[in-house]
Order: structure tokens, then C-alpha cells, then sequence
């Protein structure tokens, strides 16, 4: 039925996102290197082990993690998580 999405579909298509995502990224730091701009990655300053929960699915767990290893509250890390 149009409309209705199942986990499975909405998963691929947000890893889809986030590949497309990560490339422009990478595109984006390499043009502002080149023109001698700064550039800072949305997650350059969170933590690695933080980012690889995330992007395994595992938002709870990175969730729990980024505010264990920031001491930030938990809204804070759920929308930090969210962004990535």
C-alpha cells in the first residue's frame, strides 16, 4: 500500500542517505582544502566508538555511550546521534 514502509525498506534507504552523505562530505573537504577554507565534518568531534554505534544501528547504545564518555544529558546526545 502506497505510503506504508517497512523497517527493513526505511533502513536501506537511510544507509543509502548516509553513503550519498558521507561522500559529499568527503567531496566538501577536499574542495575547501584545495581553496584553503576550514572544514569540519559533522562528526569529527564526536567520539569514533560513538559514530560506529550509530552507524551500525545501534542508537540507543551510542546514545548512552556519547553521554558516558561527554557527561552531556541525554537530549543532547540523542540529537548528536540523531545527526548522524
Amino acid at each position: 500500500m502506497p505510503g506504508e514502509y517497512s523497517q527493513a525498506t526505511l533502513a536501506a534507504h537511510f544507509e543509502d542517505t548516509n553513503r550519498r552523505l558521507a561522500r559529499i562530505e568527503e567531496q566538501l573537504a577536499l574542495v575547501s582544502e584545495k581553496l584553503g577554507l576550514s572544514f569540519a565534518a559533522t562528526d569529527s568531534t564526536v567520539p569514533r566508538e560513538v559514530v560506529e554505534l550509530a552507524r551500525a544501528g545501534n542508537k540507543l547504545e551510542a546514545t548512552t555511550r556519547y553521554r558516558e564518555l561527554t557527561g552531556a544529558s541525554f537530549d543532547e546526545a540523542r540529537d548528536v546521534v540523531v545527526g548522524l
